[in-house]
């Protein structure tokens, strides 16, 4: 694999502004002390799948959110999402920008009017109102890291407008979660 099509790099750079970003609002959040100072280490595996209302995404919030359990940071929102096997995730669009991590599996992936299939170390952006689509291509789940901010502060993004810009497709068979579908969000 060449240098330029390594993940690496891209990883690197995705995580060192993931870093950045959570390090900004630590230092922030650190300027003042309390008995109620938030948690320093959460287990993935002690938050629960949340699963969209046709049960082929789940996710879990580890920092920021709503569902409670995760680590407080009120301008971010960041943690693992997964696509069911075979699955997709038709067209939507929403205000808050989204950047999604692909730590495994392979997925036709749609951003705008580009479309390209994306595996491991591959990292997608999806501007603000940008609609976009997943399809998994696999037999396995597609996992990724995604992360939500309020660009300038502005926290009104998270409960913004998630609109879906084409009909919902037939799944094929068995596919969509099996387990979390108990924890629907919506």
């Amino acid at each position: 694999m060449s240098r330029r099509n390594h993940p690496m790099p891209i990883l690197v750079t995705t995580l060192t502004l993931l870093g950045q970003l959570v390090c900004s609002y630590a230092i922030a959040d650190s300027a003042t002390v309390s008995d109620d100072e938030p948690k320093a280490f959460l287990e993935a595996n002690d938050i629960a799948w949340k699963v969209n209302d046709f049960n082929v995404a789940r996710w879990k919030t580890l920092i920021g959110g709503i569902e409670g359990g995760q680590i407080d940071a009120a301008d971010i929102q960041f943690g693992l999402w997964q696509l069911a096997p075979g699955s997709t995730y038709h067209g939507h669009k929403h205000v808050v920008p989204e950047i999604y991590y692909i730590l495994s599996g392979t997925a036709e992936w749609t951003v705008g009017t580009k479309t390209q299939q994306v595996s491991a170390g591959t990292t997608i952006y999806t501007r603000p109102g940008k609609v976009h689509k997943m399809v998994n291509l696999t037999d396995k789940p597609v996992e990724t890291i995604w992360v939500w901010w309020a660009p300038g502060g502005d926290r009104k993004v998270f409960a913004g407008d998630y609109q879906f810009t084409e009909p919902r497709p037939e799944q094929p068979e068995g596919a969509g979660f099996k387990s979390g579908a108990e924890e629907k969000l919506y």
